[in-house]
Formats: structure tokens, C-alpha cells, sequence
């Protein structure tokens, strides 16, 4: 042992020491996971198509404000930002769930860099209680209150 200090100059870190060293070094590599996972998605955000995002949100604001469904499945056309004339039409098909739609929304755009043109298809549920014929919406309903009856019962 040494006068000065008490210790043993052979015996190494304290467990204090060692546990300071582990939480440090933790706190390092969070912190550089962090903000590998950042620079990640970073490059994926810039690789998105932009302009095709903005043009097919536009689409979609203009087919799903119409609330006629039979002027809805006539489709439309749309001068977009950056492609050009795009044509747009709706499918849709009820679902087990009153006033719940399925649709599929179709876009034919001109590809920029090929200059063909090119099909685009979107899947939506959709709930619009206009749509649906009232005597339909009645019976769903009446199925899905005798399906939770019964569950609630345990007969499912």
C-alpha cells in the first residue's frame, strides 16, 4: 500500500469508477444512435418524389370533397403543378361497417422522366354516411349490434 493515497497500487478502478465509465459511455452511444436513426431519415425524406406527393394530394382533396357518389365515380380531370394533365376515377364498395367505404382512387399521370403515361392506385376507407342507402345502414347496424350481443354473451 501506498502512504499517500491507502490503496494498493496493483488493485484498479473502483466499482464507482467503473459504473461512471458504463454510464457514460451508455449515454455516448444512445446519443449517437439517435442521431444515426436522424441522418436516416433524413436521406429517406429527401429521396420522397415531392412534387408527385403535392400533385396526388391535390387529386385527393378534389375527389374526396365530392359528395355525390355517382358524380364521384365519373371521375375527373386535373391540371397538375408538375405532370401535366392527370385523369382521376373512384371505385367503391361498401364495407361490413355502416357508412364505410372502401375506394380505390385511380390516377393515370405522365411519368416526367419517361413521358408515358402512367397508372396510380390509392386504397382508402372512407366513412360518408350519404352514400349509404339507408335501409342497408340499418340492417349493418342491426348485424353488428347481434354480433357484439352475441360476443359480449360468449356465444363467439
Amino acid at each position: 500500500m501506498t502512504e499517500k493515497t491507502g490503496r494498493n497500487p496493483n488493485r484498479g478502478f473502483t466499482i464507482v469508477e467503473v459504473m461512471l465509465a458504463l454510464a457514460l459511455f451508455g449515454v455516448a452511444v444512445t446519443t449517437f444512435a439517435a442521431s444515426y436513426l436522424n441522418i436516416i431519415n433524413a436521406i429517406s425524406a429527401i429521396q420522397v418524389d415531392q412534387p408527385f406527393e403535392q400533385d396526388m394530394s391535390m387529386m385527393r382533396a378534389e375527389a374526396f370533397s365530392i359528395s355525390d357518389i355517382e358524380e364521384l365515380e365519373e371521375g375527373g380531370e386535373v391540371m397538375t403543378g408538375h405532370h401535366g394533365e392527370a385523369t382521376w376515377e373512384i371505385e367503391c364498395e361498401p364495407t361490413l361497417v355502416a357508412d364505410l367505404f372502401k375506394v380505390w382512387l385511380n390516377v393515370e399521370m405522365e411519368d416526367r422522366e419517361t413521358g408515358e403515361k402512367q397508372v396510380f392506385t390509392e386504397i382508402h376507407f372512407l366513412t360518408r354516411p350519404t352514400w349509404s342507402d339507408p335501409i342497408e345502414r340499418a340492417d349493418l347496424r342491426a348485424e353488428t349490434r347481434d354480433r357484439l350481443l352475441a360476443r359480449q354473451a360468449g356465444l363467439e
